[in-house]
């Protein structure tokens, strides 16, 4: 039976108006982590994370994007509820753990009692013929004594009587205990078969819940991160040779960062908060496996956050016309 992994998308999500990526320096600082993370996460170990990074971003590009500062942008690391998909994925999953179950155990009483019918077998179908021979012996012992009635005296035909008699009834007393183990056994067969359909049933049930659990995991994206900014709008108005001139300026401003999800994986957290600073500073996702800013959280980048060739080019093409400190 297939019992294939479920693997859940985490897609980080930038939520910046602008559609022109803007490099600016960036100052952060720890803003509010959740009470439910208090045994998992303290403001130190967030603080170590965002040097790391920090040196690890510096390292690789040779400049600075970003420094932790009392007055920077706050990084929230907030609990958030399970999403009503993700609980029902959740009760899918619990119960292919108990038809899982189910369907084992019925696997070995199916076993055992196939193993045991078929042991039953051959003896009732040999008791069934060792009756049908006694019937036919029997027949052929009244065929063959029936033409000398007449001429045998009242003890031989009383004896023939009395030995029909005995045998009739050794017959009857086989036959009916020969019917109650055939009956016996026909019950069995039927709990055997109704065992087999039920474990049918359930393998059905199974197949169905693998479909609507796929189906369900890939409708999921689990935001794991978001870069919060708004866009801002200036217009000036001005004279220039007499003639008034409008001039408008779009530019993002960034607000904060929110982590959502912490489930005490440090790597993983570092890996998130790395993608949402690279967003913080005006790098937009980059559709290139293994990347930092792929739209997906990378495995690479959370056994090993670090950045690839094609995130060195997206922050390098971001800053050409931005000195960085």
């Amino acid at each position: 039976m297939n019992r294939k992994g479920i693997s859940i998308k985490y897609l980080f999500l930038i939520f910046i108006l602008s559609s022109v990526a803007m490099a600016q320096y960036q100052q952060v600082k720890i803003g509010q982590i959740s009470d439910k993370y208090k045994d998992q996460l303290s403001q130190k170990q967030l603080y170590n994370l965002i040097q790391e990074i920090k040196k690890q971003f510096e390292n690789q590009l040779g400049y600075s994007v970003f420094e932790y500062s009392k007055s920077g942008l706050p990084i929230d690391v907030l609990y958030v509820n399970e999403s009503q998909k993700r609980k029902i994925l959740k009760r899918y999953e619990e119960q292919m753990v108990s038809i899982q179950k189910q369907i084992e155990q019925l696997d070995t009483v199916i076993a055992d009692e196939k193993s045991f019918l078929n042991q039953n077998d051959e003896p009732l179908n040999d008791e069934a013929k060792r009756l049908n021979k006694s019937v036919e012996d029997l027949n052929n012992y009244i065929a063959k004594t029936n033409p000398t009635i007449s001429s045998i005296s009242k003890e031989q035909y009383q004896a023939i009587k009395q030995k029909v008699a005995i045998q009739q009834s050794n017959i009857e007393n086989a036959k009916k205990i020969f019917d109650e183990k055939r009956t016996r056994h026909n019950r069995d067969l039927r709990e055997l078969n109704r065992m087999i359909s039920r474990h049918n049933a359930l393998i059905r049930k199974y197949n169905s819940l693998v479909v609507r659990i796929e189906s369900l995991s890939e409708s999921i994206v689990e935001v794991k991160g978001k870069a919060i900014g708004k866009n801002i709008t200036k217009v000036k108005t001005y004279s220039q040779a007499g003639k008034k001139i409008v001039q408008q300026e779009s530019y993002s401003e960034m607000e904060k960062i929110e982590i959502y999800g912490f489930d005490g994986n440090m790597n993983q957290l570092k890996a998130i908060l790395a993608h949402e600073i690279a967003h913080l500073v005006g790098i937009n996702h980059i559709e290139k496996k293994g990347a930092l800013m792929n739209p997906i959280l990378q495995s690479n980048q959370i056994n090993k956050m670090e950045l690839t060739q094609d995130d060195i080019k997206a922050f390098n093409n971001v800053f050409a016309s931005a000195p960085p400190k």
